[in-house]
Formats: structure tokens, C-alpha cells, sequence
């Protein structure tokens, strides 16, 4: 099961759900506290399939699809972006979407639906994306680290993101074990204040640079919608591999590496 997934949608909801009226959960256009009310206990049950197997993550699109089917509204709509966009491919969700004229146009699929054609244009084999942010005064690329004759491990990240930080350990080491003259380790904070990055980079103890103050739009090159994404990058800019977590992080890098 994609755990973490559904644990950075817990933490994307209001801490708070309001209880609303059958009818109010029955409207096509909701308010935040109405969509909490709607989703919070749902994402709940998602949370109960412990199960980190292609059985697991069926269950978990099985549920997805009942609770869109029956959720004709702006909580399911948010379903359908968030996590079925994670276990449907393209062509699969374009059809499941646009099978229903709510959603088909709707804002959140428009959105997931822009993810999967920027996913396509950064997949493996492909070019890495330039963009280019300003924090405090000074301008900074991505090409300033990728493409530059080494190998770049990336992580997409950002100070509330749980699962983000769970991976940081994973990435201190590498950035330990193999950094040098072939590989570094850059992370890129995205959808965040830039001091409150600083601020949780210092207590995980990362030793690795930073991007600061990414915001959507860069974002949206790589088609991310939900974080941590981990990318390895080639020394002349190759996407080698996207989606990396845990132990997979480590063996990739050393693969290539070959050490």
C-alpha cells in the first residue's frame, strides 16, 4: 500500500472535521470544513489497509473508486486527484474521469490530469526540466546542480511532509557515504515557507544543499502532486529513476555508481 500517500492526504486535510448534514455531504460544491467531513473518516478506513503488497494497493483503489462512484462532489473530486491518480495510469483515469461530467472538468482532475502529461515528459530516459526560483535576493536553477558531471539524487520535499522526513535519513547517508566528486544529494523544498525548511533542515540534521521557495509551478514541470518524490539524475541530466524510497534508495544510487 502506498502509505505515505495517504498519510501526506491526512496531513493536506484540516486537523479539524465538521459535522455536516446528509444533505450538506450530497452538494457538488463544498466547503473545506464540508469536505473534510466527508473525506476525513474515509481516509481513516484507507489508513486501516496495513497491507504493503499489489493486494493492499487494489483494496485501496477499490475503496477510492466506491467512494468517488458515491461522492458526485467536491470530495470526490479530491479523491480522484490525490489517490487515484496514484493507482490509475493515464488512460485508465482519463477514462474513469471523464465518464462522469462533474468531474471531467472539474479543477482537481484538470489538475491530476496536467500531473500525468508532465510525468510523461520527465519520465525515466528523459532530460531533467530547468526552472529557476529567488530566494532572499539571489536567483537559483536546478541545472546550477543537475547536469553538471555528477550524479544528483533529488528529493521533493517540504517541512510538514511526514513521510518526507522519514526519508531524510536515507538521504544524509547516501550524501555520507557517496558524496564526491560523482554524486551528491540536493534537496528542493516545495509548497513551503523557506524558513520553516531552514528551520526543520537544522533539527534533521541535513548536510546536503537546498533549493528554497519552489513553488507550484515548478512543481508541476515534474507533475508532482503528492511528495516525497526522490529523482536520480545522471551527470549530464538523465532522469535514471523516479518515485525512489526506503532501502530501493541506496540500491539504485549504488547500481549506478557501481560501488
Amino acid at each position: 500500500m502506498k502509505k505515505a500517500i495517504i498519510s501526506l492526504f491526512f496531513i493536506m486535510l484540516s486537523s479539524v472535521a465538521f459535522a455536516q448534514s446528509a444533505d450538506t455531504l450530497k452538494a457538488k460544491t463544498m466547503t473545506a470544513e464540508e469536505i473534510n467531513a466527508a473525506i476525513i473518516p474515509f481516509m481513516e478506513k484507507l489508513y486501516e489497509v496495513n497491507d504493503d503488497t499489489p493486494e493492499g494497493d487494489a483494496k485501496i483503489k477499490a475503496l477510492s473508486i466506491e467512494f468517488v462512484k458515491a461522492n458526485n462532489n467536491d470530495a470526490g473530486a479530491q479523491i480522484l486527484c490525490y489517490i487515484l491518480s496514484q493507482f490509475m495510469d493515464k488512460d485508465e483515469y482519463n477514462a474513469f474521469a471523464d465518464a462522469d461530467e462533474f468531474f471531467k472538468n472539474h479543477k482537481m482532475v484538470l489538475k491530476a490530469k496536467k500531473a500525468f502529461e508532465a510525468a510523461e515528459r520527465t519520465c525515466v530516459g528523459t532530460k531533467f526540466v530547468d526552472f529557476e526560483v529567488e530566494y532572499n535576493g539571489q536567483k537559483t536553477k536546478l541545472s546550477d546542480y543537475v547536469g553538471k558531471g555528477k550524479y544528483t539524487l533529488v528529493e521533493f520535499w517540504n517541512s510538514w511532509c511526514e513521510p518526507c522526513k522519514k526519508e531524510m535519513p536515507h538521504l544524509i547517508d547516501m550524501n555520507n557515504k557517496y558524496g564526491g566528486a560523482d554524486f551528491q544529494v540536493l534537496g528542493v523544498s516545495i509548497w513551503d515557507s523557506s524558513e520553516k525548511t531552514l528551520a526543520e533542515s537544522e533539527k534533521l540534521g541535513i548536510n546536503f544543499p537546498q533549493i528554497l521557495n519552489v513553488k507550484e509551478a515548478e512543481s508541476d514541470l515534474y507533475g508532482i502532486l503528492t511528495i516525497p518524490e526522490i529523482i536520480l539524475f545522471s551527470p549530464d541530466g538523465t532522469i535514471l529513476a523516479r518515485c525512489l524510497t526506503g532501502e530501493k534508495i541506496e540500491k539504485v544510487v549504488s547500481e549506478h555508481l557501481k560501488r
